[in-house]
């Protein structure tokens, strides 16, 4: 199975964002920067801070695609590892800090799921452009729950402490049983959702589509005797798992926006852990702002590609 050459891979700490994306869409590079921009923010420079530092990193592919979709795709993800990440950072400072707008509690379960879903965000990216869809189906799969979960803990400050008590795997997985498993915690979000003019309910076409993401995605979860070939990377594929990367860009934007509506008091208090922190942290002060922004791309995510050999399909 030939990979395209190390240099094809992997660009200079110092390049521009865009040579990391050959063949991403101008358009799409043009309105994310002046979308940064608007917001008083330089994003070559907090790309290379909040994305390029990844120890996981490599730029996409040189390939002859037809169109720009994959790439585009991926250019999407960042843009939510980037927020996730500053996310993070400000959670961290409002723990130590104590910040007013969550309770300790919540403060603590932001920072320990954002620090989770990092780390899947990090591998799923590197899956996403291997031949490894099972695997990049797990993951997408696994950030939806800890999305959910974390759009309870926002919501319910009771079940924030429980969460924040656990010291142990097994008292772990009691929580995650009672409380998020079984679409409990998608229950939860969509009541609150639902109370602010939002049908996120199961009868819902949303709550149906969603629902059968994650049964294609769950069957990866399990071994299947019927798939015993490898997929293999065509000579025009960008991505082998574009579906995988696209569910979880979705729900990573739909974190950032619910986020805003189930704890409208969110943005002042990410705003005022950055301040409050010394010495003051480029990356979280990044996460309210950068909220704003993320939410105005959504409607740059289209469809993953659907060419035959571009979906790795689950029997």
């Amino acid at each position: 199975m030939s990979q395209p050459p190390l240099t094809d891979i992997f660009t200079l700490d110092g390049a521009a964002p865009e040579l990391s994306y050959p063949g991403l869409s101008p358009q799409l590079l043009a309105r994310v920067k002046l979308l940064w921009a608007a917001a008083g923010y330089d994003f070559d420079s907090h790309w290379r801070l909040g994305l390029r530092s990844l120890p996981s990193f490599r730029g996409l592919p040189r390939v002859e695609a037809r169109a720009s979709t994959d790439v585009d795709l991926v250019f999407l993800f960042d843009q939510c590892v980037i927020w996730l990440r500053a996310l993070h950072a400000a959670a961290s400072a409002g723990r130590r800090q104590e910040t007013d707008g969550l309770s300790g509690a919540q403060w603590h379960s932001l920072t320990a799921l954002s620090a989770r879903l990092t780390e899947q965000l990090a591998a799923l990216r590197l899956l996403a452009l291997t031949e490894l869809p099972m695997p990049a189906m797990q993951i997408a799969r696994s950030i939806s729950e800890d999305v959910d979960m974390a759009l309870v803990i926002l919501i319910r400050r009771k079940l924030a402490a429980r969460f924040a008590e656990c010291r142990s795997a097994e008292e772990a997985g009691d929580f995650w049983r009672r409380h998020i498993a079984g679409g409990r915690a998608f229950r939860c979000v969509s009541e609150r959702l639902y109370a602010v003019g939002i049908d996120h309910s199961a009868d819902s076409d949303y709550g149906k589509w969603r629902k059968s993401v994650l049964t294609t995605l769950g069957a990866a979860v399990h071994s299947n005797a019927l798939k015993t070939d490898l997929p293999q990377r065509c000579a025009e594929t960008v991505l082998l798992n574009g579906d995988s990367l696209h569910f979880a860009t979705f729900r990573l934007h739909e974190l950032c926006a619910f986020a805003l509506l189930v704890a409208p008091g969110l943005k002042e208090a990410l705003r005022a852990a950055a301040k409050a922190e010394t010495p003051a942290n480029p990356l979280s002060a990044l996460a309210a702002p950068l909220s704003d922004i993320l939410i105005n791309q959504i409607q740059s995510l289209t469809a993953p590609s659907t060419a035959p050999q571009q979906r790795a399909k689950p029997h």
